[in-house]
C-alpha cells in the first residue's frame, strides 16, 4: 500500500499524520509536470556531429553496446541528421543467410528473417524498428575478428555509405582502459574498434561515447578515474550529459531494450539493465533481470551519464594498442594484449575516495 505521504500528507510522526505544508504541495505539483514534461539529450558533442552528412554510430564490442548509442540516434534523427548504425556483433554473422552482405564477416541485418536466434540482439533491434515505429533500419554487423579483417570492413562500409563522421560506443568505460590499471574488464573487442577506427585518417570526426559507467566487474574504477583525468589535461575529454525519463530519446531507447530482452532465448544485457534501472531511480544492490540474481550490483546515478571523448587522444593513451595491428582473429588479438599486458608495471590498486 502507498504510503499517504504522497498525496498530500507529511511523514508520520509519533501515531498521527499532519497536513503538508503549502510549499510540499507546490514541489510535489512541480516534481509531477517536470515528469510529465518532455526534455532533450543535451549533447555536448552536437557541434562535431553537427556537419556530418552520414555519420556513423557503431557499438565497439557486443551486439548490446550499440543499443548504448540509441538515445544519441535518436535524438539527432528528431533534429533531423542522418545517421547509420552499426555493431561489432558477438552473433555469428558469416552463417547468418539473410540482410544484404558485402563481406563474409560484414552483413546488414534488416528486420526480414523470421527465425528464432539464440543470441542475435541487433536483428531483434531491426524488427522492433519496424514493428514499433514503422522504419526500415539496416543494422551492419561485424563479425567478431581481429583488426585486419575488421579494418577492411569498416573502409568498405565507410565507401558504402559514404561516412564521414564515426561515433563508437561502449556500454561501460573499459574502451578508456590503457592496459597497466589493476584490473581491466573485458576490453578486447572495445581495443580492436578502438584500433581500426583510429586509423582511418580520412574521417575527420572520430569520437567515443561511454554510458554505463560502474556496471562493468573486474575494473579498476579508480583507475578509469585517473584515465579520465590524463584525457582531460590533454583535451580529450568532450563533456558529459545524462539521460533522464523525461526525455522522449531514453523512453524510446528503454523500449527497445526491454522488447529484445523479451525476445524467445534472447539474453539480456547486465549494462543496459544496469542502465535503465539507474535513470529509473533504483539503487544498490537492485536487479531489473533474473540474470543477474544472486550477484551482488551497485546500481548508482553515475550509470545515466554519457562521457564523450576525441577518440585518436584515447587511443594515443593507450599502451598495447599498436601491438594489436595485422591481427587476424579475436584469440590472435587477445593474445597480444596478454603479451603485452605481462610486460606494464601495474599501477597499484586504487580506491575511489568520496567525502
Amino acid at each position: 500500500m502507498e504510503s499517504k505521504a504522497c498525496f498530500g500528507f507529511s511523514k508520520p510522526r509519533f501515531g498521527l499524520q499532519f497536513p503538508a505544508s503549502s510549499t510540499h504541495l507546490k514541489h510535489t505539483q512541480k516534481l509531477r509536470e517536470l515528469m510529465g514534461a518532455v526534455m532533450n539529450l543535451n549533447l555536448p558533442i552536437f557541434d562535431q556531429v553537427a556537419h556530418c552528412q552520414n555519420l556513423l554510430i557503431a557499438g565497439m564490442g557486443g551486439g548490446f553496446d550499440l543499443f548504448c548509442g540509441l538515445p544519441i540516434y535518436f535524438e539527432l534523427q528528431k533534429r533531423g541528421q542522418k545517421a547509420h548504425l552499426a555493431s561489432f556483433s558477438f552473433s555469428d554473422i558469416v552463417q547468418f543467410k539473410a540482410g544484404i552482405r558485402l563481406t563474409n564477416t560484414l552483413v546488414g541485418v534488416d528486420a526480414d528473417y523470421n527465425h528464432i536466434s539464440p543470441y542475435f540482439p541487433e536483428l531483434y533491434l531491426a524488427q522492433w524498428f519496424e514493428r514499433k515505429r514503422n522504419e526500415a533500419v539496416k543494422i551492419w554487423c561485424f563479425q567478431k575478428t581481429g583488426t585486419r579483417p575488421l579494418l577492411k570492413n569498416y573502409r568498405l562500409l565507410v565507401e558504402h555509405l559514404s561516412i564521414d563522421g564515426i561515433l563508437l560506443i561502449d556500454g561501460g568505460v573499459d574502451s578508456l582502459v590503457r592496459g597497466d590499471e589493476g584490473q581491466t574488464g573485458t576490453l578486447i573487442e572495445d581495443a580492436t574498434s578502438l584500433f581500426v577506427v583510429n586509423e582511418l585518417n580520412d574521417i575527420p570526426t572520430r569520437l567515443i561515447a561511454c554510458l554505463g559507467f560502474g556496471a562493468e566487474q573486474d575494473m579498476t574504477y579508480a583507475h578509469i578515474f585517473e584515465n579520465i583525468a590524463a584525457l582531460t589535461k590533454n583535451g580529450g575529454f568532450l563533456g558529459a550529459c545524462a539521460l533522464t525519463p523525461q526525455m522522449e530519446a531514453y523512453r524510446a531507447y528503454e523500449d527497445a531494450v526491454l522488447y529484445v530482452q523479451n525476445q524467445p532465448v534472447q539474453d539480456p544485457s547486465v549494462i543496459n539493465s544496469s542502465i535503465i534501472s539507474a535513470v529509473q531511480g533504483n539503487y544498490g544492490n537492485y536487479h531489473l533481470t533474473e540474470k543477474t540474481k544472486g550477484s551482488r550490483l551497485w546500481i548508482s546515478p553515475l550509470m545515466p551519464l554519457y562521457w564523450f571523448f576525441d577518440l585518436p587522444t584515447v587511443a594515443a593513451h593507450n599502451l598495447f594498442l599498436p601491438h594489436l595491428r595485422n591481427t587476424e582473429t579475436f584469440m590472435e588479438a587477445l593474445q597480444s594484449f596478454l603479451s603485452v599486458r605481462k610486460q606494464l608495471r601495474k599501477r597499484a590498486d586504487g580506491k575511489v575516495y568520496l567525502p
